[in-house]
């Protein structure tokens, strides 16, 4: 392991598609899922792509503290999903509504109609960690980042007694297997065009309904992308979240009113449009799925 200097890139997707046909349709939200989603046969492709051009995944705590470490002749990767909520408007449209445990205590995601599935991208990432443990630096995975509004990782009732045992019990497990959590704020509200009063109001209840079943959580991803004021940013440093992060196409690593903030590139429809920004993590070409809508 050999001491990394400079930014870190950072990439991000959305729960996966697991059935092209039933997502990819000609209506609104087929549209959005092309454009902001991809499919479990690109991600897969993607991670066998980013192990082979020399990736390995990294600790955002590391990134942030500029204390990365990485097998020699390899480089580091911070790797995000957004949206772990599995929200309503998923169901029936090709996408998985939850995450479990299954009775050999690992975790998967529950396809409606099916049972059980281990395509998801907690389970496919660590599968290809499994398969090439270079792939993995000081046991890092990725980070999984929440709203609030429907619960937490598909339990839409997050009050009730058995949701709740059942999110302590994800929670331990994906923190225990190299997942870090990351707020996503309450509403999935736009930081930059929101007031300071708001963003606290939001973040009161994310904390509220996220820190019995969570923990501290010290990452916030910024819905959009949206950059909040410096005020903005100061009241979510205050409020614990000392790494935050926004959307870019290059690396970017600076201090803002105390807070360490970073860039993510998004990967998705939209982003396979732009090939040529993607070429040092993967062959665009070669990871579409053939059901995507050209």
């Amino acid at each position: 392991m050999v001491r990394w200097h400079g930014p870190v890139e950072e990439i991000f997707f959305h729960p996966l598609v697991l059935d092209p046909r039933l997502a990819f349709t000609h209506d609104t939200l087929g549209r959005g899922f092309a454009d902001y989603f991809v499919t479990v046969k690109e991600f897969r492709l993607i991670l066998e792509q980013l192990w082979q051009r020399g990736w390995t995944l990294v600790d955002v705590h590391r990134a942030a503290a500029g204390t990365v470490r990485v097998p020699r002749g390899r480089r580091p990767l911070v790797l995000s999903e957004d949206d772990v909520n599995y929200y309503h408007y998923f169901a029936h449209r090709g996408l998985a509504s939850r995450l479990v445990l299954d009775r050999a205590g690992d975790v998967r995601a529950v396809y409606s109609g099916h049972g059980l599935t281990s395509r998801d991208v907690v389970s496919l990432v660590d599968r290809t960690v499994a398969r090439h443990p270079e792939f993995s630096a000081d046991g890092a995975k990725g980070v999984l980042a929440v709203t609030g509004y429907e619960g937490l990782l598909g339990q839409h009732h997050p009050f009730r007694p058995s949701a709740r045992s059942r999110l302590r019990a994800l929670a331990d497990w994906l923190r225990a297997h190299g997942w870090t959590f990351a707020g996503h704020t309450y509403g999935h509200i736009d930081l930059g065009q929101t007031s300071v009063d708001e963003i606290a109001r939001d973040n009161r209840r994310w904390q509220r309904l996220t820190r019995p079943l969570l923990g501290p959580v010290d990452v916030m991803t910024y819905p959009y992308g949206s950059r909040p004021t410096s005020a903005g940013v100061r009241m979510l440093r205050r409020a614990g979240f000392t790494i935050q992060l926004d959307i870019d196409i290059q690396a970017r690593h600076f201090v803002r009113q105390g807070a360490v903030i970073m860039s993510r590139r998004h990967i998705d429809g939209l982003a396979f449009e732009s090939p040529e920004r993607l070429s040092p993590f993967f062959n665009v070409r070669g990871v579409v799925d053939p059901a995507r809508p050209r």
